[in-house]
């Protein structure tokens, strides 16, 4: 009897032990301090802090709530972080333009020839948008040339939909860049960091921002795509009759679209590597191949845009020409490949620091000499002042010297405005050299008011006015005198040089 009371109150007292244990492990009583202090240190301090309702558990490991916080963070990421950096500074730039276009005859194009006329043409107003970047806090916006070419009105929207008239600084054909100045004087506007373009890794994150189709979409908010840098240093061939000359642009697979041109290609630090200019395409759309004009070339453009409205080239005063085996065999070079200096002109940089014709040209600065595009892309961004390090081969030696380009010639020299808006230049010595001439009589063509008589000349800018009518001119004086003394209403003979060749033109005061 005595043995079976006591497996009795044995059983009790393992069933109430096993009752105790399962409550301290189903959390009911509470554990040891040790205990505590382990599964607190398990449990993050929002968790604890915010202890989550018995309805909110996703399992017994955490909380819903929890796990939500953990994927909103995951989903600000750097590329959500650099748009929100940059998309502020990004534009919608509305422009007016205006474009000629002929009249045609519905007997065909003979019809006016048949009048010995010329079709007649019209101005209509033609409505384009593009996208662009503030660079700095007065307003002043980067975007590409061809976005405002023959603007007559912009208009500047801001992400917020504020929306200011802009004035043009000024552009650049060839880079196909623009500076607009949104006219503000009390506002200050939030900017976009310049980058360094020359520091990009291919493969890293590349995001675009702007606003294609903005006519469609009608809303100031720029939109985000993201791909990498698919390569950098690419050179477009361009296509007769382009203006533009790209060389050197980046690369990405970042969609690009109609009204993205201007706006930035910023890194996953939302600092500005370049300007979205154009697509290879077959659809007119994004196929994953766009490129950017890269952000370290636009400041050397940004600095004269601001400074003089217009890019302010340099002056070398060097021709070169590719070398060919036979060019190579022909002058016994060491070097088959790189670039051959043609001439020389008298009184230039080029000749002051000692280059000479023959040289071969090996390198300025870091870039290699490879091609004529090469150096094509040396005068197009050097400025006055600036010292370039030459490398070149000279018969069995390799000499390194400097050359200080100059300011073209032509901007130095003294100039006027007839009274039928012709601007000409005097030919100087340094104008002389600059241009190959060895004849300094006449006076060069700089340019002619769109709205005067000279406009519809038919004359060129850099040709030369030999004579008017039957008197020579010698100087700029002799030009002025002269056509001073002309009226309206005449028909006037003008002898003329172009690229080396005389002939005469006629043309109506």
């Amino acid at each position: 009897m005595v043995r079976r009371t006591g497996t009795i109150v044995a059983i009790f007292v393992g069933a109430a032990l096993g009752a105790l244990f399962m409550l301290v492990v189903l959390g009911y009583l509470p554990s040891t301090k040790a205990d505590q202090a382990k599964n607190r240190a398990q449990i993050p301090d929002n968790y604890i802090s915010n202890p989550p309702a018995q309805s909110d558990f996703y399992s017994g490991d955490g909380g819903f709530r929890y796990l939500q916080n953990e994927l909103n963070s995951s989903r600000r990421n750097a590329i959500v972080a650099a748009a929100e950096k940059a998309g502020p500074a990004v534009v919608s730039l509305s422009v007016i333009q205006v474009v000629r276009a002929r009249n045609t005859s519905p007997y065909g194009s003979d019809f006016w020839d048949f009048f010995f006329l010329p079709p007649p043409s019209r101005e209509r107003q033609v409505l384009s948008l593009g996208s662009g970047v503030i660079i700095n806090p007065e307003g002043y916006v980067l975007t590409n040339e061809h976005v405002i070419e023959g603007a007559k009105e912009i208009r500047v929207t801001l992400i917020n939909g504020d929306e200011y008239p802009g004035r043009l600084v000024g552009s650049d054909p060839v880079t196909d860049l623009a500076v607009v100045k949104i006219q503000s004087d009390t506002t200050v506007f939030k900017n976009a960091i310049l980058g360094n373009s020359d520091d990009i890794i291919t493969g890293e994150w590349a995001i675009a921002i702007g606003n294609p189709f903005g006519y469609l979409l009608d809303d100031p908010q720029p939109t985000v795509t993201v791909g990498v840098i698919s390569a950098t240093n690419r050179d477009i061939k361009p296509e007769r009759g382009q203006k533009a000359f790209y060389r050197k642009m980046i690369q990405t697979d970042a969609a690009i679209n109609p009204g993205n041109s201007g706006g930035p290609l910023v890194n996953a630090m939302g600092e500005v590597l370049g300007i979205n200019t154009f697509i290879f395409s077959s659809s007119r759309g994004s196929e994953g191949i766009g490129f950017a004009v890269p952000i370290n070339r636009a400041k050397i453009v940004i600095e004269d845009l601001l400074k003089y409205g217009e890019v302010v080239k340099a002056w070398v005063g060097i021709n070169v020409q590719q070398i060919t085996p036979e060019i190579a065999r022909s002058l016994d070079l060491r070097h088959n490949k790189g670039l051959i200096i043609s001439s020389v002109s008298e009184s230039s940089p080029a000749s002051r620091s000692g280059l000479r014709a023959g040289d071969v040209l090996l390198s300025v600065g870091k870039l290699r000499m490879e091609s004529v595009g090469d150096w094509e892309e040396v005068v197009n961004y050097s400025r006055a002042g600036r010292p370039l390090p030459i490398r070149l081969a000279r018969s069995s030696d390799e000499i390194s010297l400097v050359v200080v380009p100059e300011e073209i010639p032509l901007r130095l020299a003294p100039k006027k405005k007839d009274k039928f808006g012709l601007q000409v230049a005097e030919i100087t010595p340094t104008v002389a050299g600059y241009m190959g001439l060895r004849n300094r009589n006449g006076v060069v063509v700089l340019s002619s008011d769109e709205k005067g008589l000279a406009a519809g000349w038919g004359l060129q800018e850099g040709d030369i006015i030999r004579r008017i009518g039957k008197y020579d001119v010698t100087s700029l004086s002799d030009y002025v005198k002269t056509m001073s003394q002309i009226g309206r209403g005449y028909r006037v003979v003008l002898t003329v040089e172009r690229a080396g060749e005389v002939f005469l033109i006629q043309v109506l005061t």
